[in-house]
């Protein structure tokens, strides 16, 4: 697999032109988006990974294969941001998801330990009402024991049953495979 950091941008104009598939990668701040692009990737420093959260402030696309782009995108509600801020970031987050055409799938990344927030049902609600094809990602599940992560799977899927759901941990690369092939469905359907 050949991945390479294309561009960041800030504005939806910059965004590259054509018909290649954008697979985007939304959540809130420090769920991981980064890290599972170097896992997907195959590519341990492909995308800037930071213990401190808040570190993505622009829309960063990575091209994959010269088949698709993986975009990471800045996480929405991260606290010690000033309002004006995480609204700067919120709106560049629903324009690019609502607004680009060729984005044929989005990742919704949650951390297991916390489920869903908030923030992360308003992503969920928006996403539906869009009709924009998704994925939730429990991320982090090697933080969970057995009947938690149980108990995680059994709640998302009474509130969300039609959402396809896939567990993943960086420590142990769960479900990497499954990952791929949600992506290659959604841009063989596209």
């Amino acid at each position: 697999m050949i991945a390479t950091f294309l561009k960041s941008v800030t504005d939806l104009a910059e965004l590259p032109y054509g018909e290649k598939p954008h697979i985007a990668m939304v959540g809130r701040s420090n769920v991981g988006k980064s890290t599972l692009i170097n896992r997907l990737t195959q590519k341990k420093h492909l995308a800037r990974v930071s213990s401190a959260p808040g570190r993505t402030q622009t829309i960063n696309l990575y091209d994959v294969d010269g088949r698709v782009y993986l975009v990471d995108l800045p996480g929405y509600g991260f606290a010690t941001r000033s309002k004006s801020a995480r609204e700067v970031f919120s709106h560049m987050i629903y324009q690019y998801v609502g607004k680009t055409k060729q984005v044929k799938l989005v990742l919704l990344i949650i951390d297991a330990r916390r489920g869903l927030m908030d923030l992360d049902k308003e992503m969920l609600e928006f996403l539906r009402k869009s009709q924009i094809p998704s994925v939730l990602i429990t991320n982090k599940m090697d933080k969970l024991s057995n009947s938690e992560a149980g108990e995680l799977k059994r709640t998302l899927k009474l509130a969300y049953p039609d959402l396809q759901l896939i567990p993943h941990s960086d420590v142990t690369s769960k479900n990497v495979g499954e990952i791929w092939l949600a992506i290659e469905n959604a841009t063989r359907a596209a």
